[in-house]
């Protein structure tokens, strides 16, 4: 067992971890402030701290703590994405987290169509996997990318398509459970004649075989007759007519109020090979949901609904400069629109339902209609869906779209008049709010914007949810339709009625009879007082940030919402190379927000500063400053900007001896790019002392060549800022090349060939001396020094702009920095990225023979303008060659971190995530745009990767 902690616990927690280490625990327990942090908030308004975070390796690793936490007096509630929008997993006992280490998938019966994995398995990590072989995992949630097959277990979730392929608890066959004795149990289906062992189960099954024909009637008549029915402890569907006893509807929903589950088999289904999507715009909301019957005849396999709202703020997503030229004009005057997802084998089959679609969307006073089957399109359509929820915790300024009553369903035909009722709710209260959601089954997700920092609207959240739970139940509905319950468990007597509610308590008694497991959600056990938790006795998230509310500069962690965007299972996507290194919270943008919130907290209440601040420092040292959570996350919490923040607040005198070299590195490093040879002999006697004095390793070497020989002999002319052009230069046939100070000094090959390639396309080329930009100054908090550089930069493009001409900026690092960072610069002084410039002009581009590359993008890059790696496939066609462009992530050098001796090995961990076999998969051909990925594969794989300017320079030197 590896303890995480800053000092030793006390009391239970102390107690616990000794009998963990008796018991042989291999997982981690961990007691550190900065985990319980962390730990204390998920994707809803609440804020809990728990004792500790338990991370369990194996189901015996379970059920030692379930033994544990039982003999110290703890209760213990199992966590997995932690993306519940309600308080689901938020505890005060021991979070036993399952999402680190327990997420494996143990095997797969293709003949049956079952896979058995371990609760901690991300839906998308699963479908990833199930993909190539056929089939996939059909529950459809919008947070697939980090929401845990044991998290969509526990609240039976469902998602887009659930009219078709209904929820969680359809496809859990069986499971291995925890129990509350520390004993294992294997449940599935019970037939009236089987005899079970004495033990758990056989109390919960004699249980329900006497009481479920006595209350037949009763459970008919409160159950509502629609796709989302009474999840958690589904007593409507536990009993079979035959006297068969589904234990899987038992546990799926019931939120780890029962057992712990360990693993699960699950049924999947073929794949479809094709599909479609039709958008259509209505003039309003309501108009757009009262069009849902009209389109059902057409039987798509989902109808999802975006309000004008979030469309608007899906404009701010990597997904619409692909969804703009597409959506068109048409789409630009409505105001609520509907999604129709089609399926098929082919896609003749795709033709004709799209084309069924548009004539029943012509019935139904659509304003416009789009239907397409480009893969890319429906990717990102899906993907603007799926990132509604984020998008509307990002809001309007500091109204954001709060989860309290979001997910309310009710049968399709009364959507209207419910929406309808909602709304008024919501306007009696004076707030604006978005929707979205599924409307084919009548669940709709709305999130009032408010402001949770003010007292006003937290008393907002108990008379809304109150007229919300109302409301539904009056239209035949429920106020949680798809997110679990959580601390809305109070609402569960209300609906249930007194005779089942006691017979929910029965059941939990006897599962859970001392409510050790996630005490105070849904029900507790009968005979004890233990009370339900309500809407407002728990604490809130925005009381803790009122108190903050004057730190301005660190007004992006008060925007993290929680919603795990970070959490991506995918370690090819870019946000954040630290956790998916680690798969550490704690080193997460989520995580860093979450520190950054507590250090403020404690130093406006004269907390425990140096504890915290020490724990900050040490999660924002692996932060690479990639800024993939800047544009990534929906909220865009720019941790980097708040890390350099941090550091100029905080480090002060304590500066390390490499913290002032690096300072003033970037001018060390032009001097040196003038004298190569000597620079690198420098480097060569230094590399010893680096190591030892600065902690700096495998410093790369200077250009030999020289950055002034390579551009002369590119036939490029040196323009000074401030410097007249030539008299006879034709301005519409000239271009000026910005030299950084990272390919300028130790890559100048890149802008020879940059220059030769723009000779080639007809253009006369200057370039820069090389240019200053401060990003190094800026990591690491010299926060004056960039704001003088970025004057400097500023009058420089100034002046070089004055000439007319476009200036052009090669390294995708430089390129995001203007973009991202320099705050100062009008968009008229941006420069252009290499990639945009070229392909703009890619009818310029001679025509060369068809050879083969691929590419890999840079991951800042890639992360804020996906649209890098079309541009270069487009450009590379006009050249008449074939480009296969991916992402990898993140290479794990980003600046100098990975040369940072404490870093090293993390930044090695980064680059064997995907650089490392696709590498070895393209040697030779394989290209990137980075300076510091093509150091990295350098440095770790022995590759010399080019950038793709080059390859297209060397293909143009052949002919």
């Amino acid at each position: 067992m590896k303890a995480d902690r800053t000092k030793v616990p006390e009391g239970p927690v102390a107690d616990l971890t000794r009998k963990l280490v008796v018991d042989g625990f291999s997982g981690q327990i961990r007691t550190s402030r900065a985990v319980r942090i962390v730990t204390a908030t998920d994707n809803s308004i609440y804020y809990r701290e728990p004792a500790c975070v338990v991370e369990p390796k194996s189901t015996d690793d379970i059920r030692a703590a379930v033994r544990g936490a039982a003999a110290v007096g703890l209760s213990l509630t199992p966590r997995g994405g932690g993306t519940g929008t309600n308080g689901q997993s938020l505890a005060q006992g021991v979070v036993l987290d399952t999402s680190r280490f327990m997420n494996r998938i143990l095997s797969f019966d293709a003949k049956a169509g079952v896979v058995r994995v371990q609760p901690g398995v991300v839906l998308d990590q699963l479908n990833d996997y199930l993909k190539p072989l056929g089939f996939f995992f059909p529950p459809t949630v919008s947070t697939s990318s980090r929401a845990t097959l044991g998290g969509m277990v526990a609240t039976d979730a469902s998602g887009k398509g659930s009219r078709h392929f209904g929820r969680t608890s359809d496809y859990l066959m069986s499971a291995e459970l925890v129990l509350a004795d520390g004993t294992t149990a294997e449940i599935c289906d019970v037939l009236a004649s089987d005899v079970l062992p004495a033990g758990i189960i056989k109390e919960v099954a004699t249980l329900l075989r006497d009481e479920l024909p006595q209350q037949a009637e009763e459970i008919a008549r409160i159950s509502p007759m629609m796709n989302r029915g009474l999840t958690g402890y589904n007593l409507n569907e536990l009993r079979k007519p035959d006297g068969t006893l589904r234990l899987t509807k038992l546990l799926a929903g019931s939120e780890g109020t029962l057992a712990v589950t360990a693993e699960m088999t699950l049924k999947v289904i073929p794949l479809p090979k094709c599909f479609g999507m039709a958008i259509i715009g209505y003039a309003d909301s309501l108009t757009a949901l009262g069009a849902v019957s009209e389109l059902l005849p057409a039987d798509p396999q989902a109808i999802e609904f975006l309000d004008d709202v979030t469309v608007d703020l899906g404009k701010t997503t990597p997904y619409w400069p692909l969804l703009e030229p597409v959506l068109g004009a048409a789409m630009a005057r409505c105001g609520g629109f509907l999604f129709a997802e089609v399926t098929g084998q082919n896609y003749e089959e795709i033709d004709r339902q799209l084309a069924a679609l548009k004539r029943a969307a012509g019935h139904s006073r659509a304003l416009g209609v789009v239907g397409t089957r480009d893969p890319e399109v429906v990717a990102a359509l899906n993907g603007l869906r799926k990132d509604a929820v984020g998008l509307m915790g990002k809001g309007r300024g500091r109204f954001k779209g709060t989860a309290f009553v979001e997910d309310a369903a009710v049968p399709p035909q009364n959507l209207v008049t419910f929406v309808a009722g909602f709304r008024d709710i919501l306007d009696s209260h004076g707030l604006d709010y978005g929707m979205y959601g599924h409307a084919d089954v009548g669940c709709v997700h709305v999130r009032p914007l408010m402001d949770m920092r003010l007292p006003t609207h937290r008393e907002k959240i108990r008379p809304i949810s109150d007229a919300v739970a109302r409301l539904a139940q009056e239209q035949g509905g429920l106020i949680w339709g798809e997110h679990g319950k959580g601390v809305r468990g109070e609402y569960v007597a209300q609906y249930f009625g007194p005779v089942l509610f006691n017979l929910l308590r029965r059941i939990k008694a006897a599962f859970d009879p001392s409510n050790l497991f996630n005490p105070g959600k849904l029900v507790t056990a009968e005979g004890t007082s233990f009370p339900v938790d309500r809407i407002d006795s728990v604490g809130f998230r925005g009381a803790r940030d009122e108190i903050i509310a004057a730190h301005v500069d660190y007004e992006k962690a008060t925007d993290c919402n929680g919603n795990g965007s970070c959490f991506h299972w995918d370690t090819s996507q870019e946000m954040c190379p630290s956790y998916k290194v680690t798969r550490d919270r704690v080193q997460s943008p989520k995580g860093r927000a979450a520190l950054l919130r507590d250090w403020l907290h404690a130093r406006e209440t004269d907390g425990d500063v140096q504890t915290i601040e020490h724990a900050l420092h040490q999660s924002l040292a692996t932060c690479l400053s990639c800024k993939a959570c800047t544009s990534q996350c929906p909220v865009q919490v720019d941790i980097p900007t708040m890390k350099a923040r941090f550091l100029a607040e905080t480090s002060g005198a304590r500066r390390s001896l490499r913290d002032r070299l690096i300072r003033r590195m970037e001018p060390l490093t032009i001097l040196g790019a003038r004298i190569p040879a000597l620079a690198n002999a420098i480097l060569s006697l230094g590399r010893d002392g680096a190591a030892r004095l600065l902690k700096l390793v495998d410093l790369p070497e200077f250009d030999r060549v020289g950055f002034d020989r390579r551009l002369s002999t590119a036939e490029s002319t040196r323009l000074v800022p401030g410097q007249t052009l030539p008299a006879n230069v034709a301005k519409d046939r000239a271009v000026i090349l910005l030299c950084d100070s990272f390919l300028g000094p130790f890559d100048a090959k890149v802008l020879e060939a940059t220059a030769r390639v723009m000779k080639r396309m007809g253009y006369r080329v200057f370039h820069t001396p090389i240019l200053r930009n401060g990003k190094a100054a800026q990591v690491r908090g010299y926060l004056g020094d960039f704001e003088r550089i970025q004057a400097r930069m500023l009058s420089d493009l100034e002046k070089l702009a004055s000439t007319g001409l476009p200036l052009v900026s090669v390294e995708p690092a430089v390129t995001m920095l203007f973009r991202q960072d320099c705050t100062t610069l009008p968009n008229g002084l941006l420069p252009l990225p290499l990639d945009r410039f070229i392909a703009a002009r890619a009818q310029n581009l001679p025509a060369a023979q068809g050879q083969e590359f691929r590419m890999i993008g840079h991951c800042t890059e890639t992360s804020a303008d996906p649209g890098n790696l079309t541009r270069w496939q487009a450009i590379f066609t006009a050249a008449g060659l074939i480009l296969q462009t991916e992402r990898a992530g993140c290479c794990g050098m980003a600046g100098l971190f990975g040369h940072e001796v404490e870093h090293r090995e993390m930044s090695r961990d980064i680059f064997q995530l995907n650089w490392a076999d696709r590498v070895a998969e393209g040697r030779g051909r394989l290209l990137a745009t980075g300076f510091s990925c093509r150091s990295q594969a350098k440095r770790f794989a022995n590759a010399e990767l080019r950038h793709p300017i080059q390859a297209l320079e060397d293909v143009y030197a052949r002919d």
